[in-house]
């Protein structure tokens, strides 16, 4: 079996958000089992798998080098990220691969062209990565997806222990990511909680909001090490989201498997397909969180439900799922 992964952001050098992890534990599982693998991105560094790498320029002539790959190389499976439809030229026009698209939220609900929508409409197999993905992108092919969930690994950690009242919240400073709704908070809760923010600064981010944070106590990291990070959720007794849409949240998912409760809105989308009442705190309105976190009778509790839920999703057991897909696709030829 040969399978393509399409990003324009697929490297082991810069975290590029959550579709790049999803690819490269995609390529060092399925690598592990025989399966030959290609890589077409736009980023270069180090790069540790077997498999060739192709670095293609972001202009135009971008799509005619990606077709020719794929036709010299003929993989059985090619997968594509929905964001950007990077493939919607290739899967127009006449082609010999059968491809995958990886749908995460689609690209109209941030004000953008549906292209995302009609590179769908094309490929052979949409893939949704939650049960809200899959309700959105159903409605937008006529039929059902495959739903094959994120995952996350971590390195276990036994010097660590959780600090009372820590709040960590992960993610960029953007509105997608809800950083703006950190300001909702009220002074009760900066009272009694400790709030690290680990965030990825964007052009656009406002020091003047950081300086508020800061004010507040709360604590703001950049550029944590892998190890730092995890040590960070291994501490943290609960883990915040504020975004307004999420069609997974592995940074959710990551802290729950060291134990940490997940603090979500009712509103975010895929992440509650493993955060519930019983695991994790939904609030509607962030005024709201500190009353909700004083009626949690037993965090111990909790804790123990997210690890043994997060464990759920493990790598090994997702790639599974996708290599058992490529081979069905194969086979129907």
């Amino acid at each position: 079996m040969k399978v393509a992964f399409v990003h324009k952001d697929i490297n082991v050098d810069v975290n590029a958000g959550g579709i790049n992890t999803v690819y490269l534990k995609h390529i060092e599982e399925l690598e592990k089992t025989g399966v030959e693998t290609i890589t077409l991105t736009s980023r270069d560094g180090n790069w540790p798998f077997k498999g060739k790498r192709y670095i293609l320029p972001l202009d135009s002539t971008r799509n005619k080098k990606i077709r020719q790959i794929l036709e010299d190389e003929k993989p059985d499976i090619v997968d594509v990220f929905s964001w950007n439809a990077e493939l919607l030229d290739y899967v127009s026009g006449a082609h010999s691969c059968k491809v995958v698209m990886r749908a995460d939220i689609p690209m109209k609900y941030y004000g953008k062209e549906n292209l995302d929508e009609k590179m769908a409409k094309k490929c052979d197999k949409v893939v949704s990565i939650s049960k809200w993905c899959d309700f959105e992108w159903s409605s937008v092919i006529g039929k059902s997806t495959t739903i094959i969930p994120h995952a996350c690994d971590a390195p276990v950690l036994t010097s660590c222990e959780k600090e009372q009242d820590t709040i960590v919240w992960v993610g960029k400073a953007t509105d997608t990511k809800g950083f703006d709704l950190l300001f909702q908070l009220n002074d009760n809760f900066f009272k009694n909680y400790k709030l690290t923010v680990v965030c990825a600064k964007t052009k656009f981010s406002d020091e003047e909001q950081f300086s508020y944070l800061k004010a507040k106590g709360v604590s703001i990291v950049e550029n944590l090490s892998n190890e730092k990070y995890f040590e960070l959720l291994a501490k943290s007794q609960f883990v915040l989201s504020t975004a307004r849409r999420e069609g997974f949240c592995i940074a959710v998912l990551e802290a729950m498997l060291y134990g940490a409760i997940p603090i979500i809105p009712y509103w975010i989308g895929g992440t509650t397909d493993f955060v519930n009442k019983r695991n994790g705190i939904i609030y509607k309105n962030l005024k709201d969180i500190p009353i909700l976190l004083q009626q949690i009778k037993s965090t111990k509790q909790m804790s123990s439900l997210n690890i043994i839920k997060a464990k759920k999703y493990n790598w090994k057991r997702i790639v599974n799922l996708s290599y058992k897909m490529y081979k069905g696709m194969i086979n129907a030829k």
